[in-house]
C-alpha cells in the first residue's frame, strides 16, 4: 500500500486479526478514491476478518453480517438485534444512540417502527438519502436493508 494511503486506513483487533486484515488489504488496490476504496474493502477484506477496518476514521461495514442481523430481527423481533447492527444504525443511519441498544429498541420496538425509521430517520430524512455519498459501503447496505424490510411480508 502506498504510504500516503496507509494513513487513511486503520485496523483494530487482536494482533492476529490485524495481521490477517493487513495481508488482505495488501491484495486490494487502494486508489485514494474513498467511494471506490470503501466498496473494495467491504467486498474483499471485511467478510474475511474479525478485525475492524476504518477508512479515514470511519468504519467499513460488513454487509453480510448486517443483513444476517436484519433478517434475524425481521423473523424474531427487535430484541434479537445484535450489537453490531445497533452500532450501524446509530453511527450510519441518522439516529442518536438512545443511551444504549436497549434504549434504541425501546424507541423502535417493532418491525413497523423500524420500517418507519428507514423512511424517516431522526433527522427527518430517508436513511438512504441521509448517508453521505462517500460512505458507499453503508449506502449499499441500506439499499439491501430496504429490500428486506419493504419487499418481504412480515407477520
Amino acid at each position: 500500500m502506498r504510504e500516503e494511503l496507509e494513513n487513511k486506513i486503520s485496523v483494530y483487533g487482536s494482533r492476529g486479526e490485524i495481521e490477517e486484515a493487513e495481508k488482505l488489504l495488501v491484495k486490494v488496490h487502494i486508489s485514494g478514491n474513498e467511494y471506490d476504496d470503501r466498496l473494495k474493502i467491504q467486498q474483499k477484506v471485511v467478510p474475511f476478518t474479525k478485525a475492524s477496518i476504518l477508512y479515514d476514521g470511519n468504519t467499513v461495514w460488513n454487509k453480510e453480517k448486517i443483513l444476517k442481523d436484519i433478517r434475524r430481527v425481521v423473523k424474531n423481533g427487535m430484541e434479537k438485534m445484535s450489537d453490531y447492527l445497533y452500532e450501524f444504525l446509530h453511527l450510519s443511519c441518522g439516529s442518536i444512540a438512545h443511551y444504549n441498544k436497549q434504549g434504541w429498541i425501546c424507541t423502535y420496538p417493532t418491525i413497523q417502527r423500524l420500517r418507519a425509521f428507514f423512511k424517516n430517520n431522526e433527522f427527518g430524512k430517508r436513511v438512504l438519502d441521509d448517508i453521505p455519498s462517500w460512505k458507499s459501503d453503508a449506502k449499499v447496505i441500506v439499499m439491501e436493508i430496504e429490500k428486506e424490510l419493504f419487499l418481504t411480508k412480515i407477520i
